[in-house]
């Protein structure tokens, strides 16, 4: 009889659901290839919120909702170009460039939906493990793009006559160059979600998690090829050069994309505090 009540007591108290808020904090990566340069890790982070239900003493599954920030950045010591455009007098010519030292930096805003099922043991430490798939919504992204310098000579084939100067008229040698930030109109991303630490019980069915985890993108969420040129001539204000981002233009060269595919990755430390009820 003492054993029955022991053991109703002990199923009554069982907790089935499970609310936790947690921190990241990563290094991240929009990962691509740019003219055989590989893009380059940066700091992230993200903050979510969680709710599970136990299925048993050591299976849950959950969802929730997590904000996470993210970076890329590519470095390409030499870009150049050709194409044909028309000067402020309306004549056709062909404008030549080289950029030195071009570099890009994005960022990414996500509102991430996890699903996700997780596996613990016993005790007041426990170890967990969580895998599962995360859909990522791009709240917001925006590109930075500069040059160090940029040579620029405008060919006239009609005259057979390449012009290195005026500078008024966009042609010679020029300082640094900078974009503003520009919208970057990524894809939804699906994530593959791994996680993996030490889960500490604490009083009044709290607990606190701390933990290693890995996002990585599952498909490609590359923007679409705009009309915008990687370094564009402005024959309204022709010293004024605009920059587009490697993500989204072709090369003036041979009009192959500068970057196939883009893929996110993150991977750092995670802390959770949890209740049950």
């Amino acid at each position: 009889m003492f054993t029955l009540i022991c053991v109703s007591g002990q199923v009554l108290a069982q907790s089935n659901n499970e609310v936790s808020f947690y921190l990241q904090g990563s290094f991240s990566e929009l990962s691509y290839e740019a003219l055989g340069n590989n893009s380059e890790l940066e700091n992230g982070f993200g903050v979510g919120a969680k709710y599970a239900y136990y299925l048993s003493d050591n299976w849950s599954i959950g969802t929730g909702a997590e904000f996470q920030y993210m970076e890329g950045s590519v470095f390409l010591p030499n870009i150049q170009g050709a194409f044909m455009t028309q000067d402020p007098e309306g004549e056709e010519f062909e404008f030549r460039y080289n950029a030195n030292n071009f570099s890009e930096n994005q960022e990414v805003y996500f509102l991430h939906i996890p699903l996700k099922i997780q596996y613990e043991s016993t005790g007041m430490t426990r170890f967990y493990a969580a895998a599962g798939v995360k859909a990522g919504l791009v709240l917001d992204s925006k590109y930075r793009s500069s040059a160090t310098s940029l040579e620029t000579i405008g060919y006239y084939p009609q005259y057979d006559v390449e012009l290195a100067d005026p500078q008024f008229a966009g042609f010679g040698e020029f300082g640094v160059v900078n974009s503003v930030k520009s919208g970057l109109d990524l894809q939804t991303n699906f994530v593959a979600h791994l996680e993996s630490g030490v889960k500490l019980m604490l009083e009044n069915s709290q607990s606190l998690y701390m933990g290693l985890f890995m996002d990585y993108g599952l498909n490609d969420i590359k923007p679409g090829v705009s009309g915008e040129r990687l370094i564009d001539y402005n024959n309204q204000n022709p010293t004024a050069f605009t920059t587009g981002s490697l993500l989204s233009s072709r090369s003036d060269m041979n009009s192959v994309l500068y970057v196939e595919e883009v893929r996110t990755l993150a991977f750092g430390l995670e802390i959770q505090y949890a209740f049950q009820f």
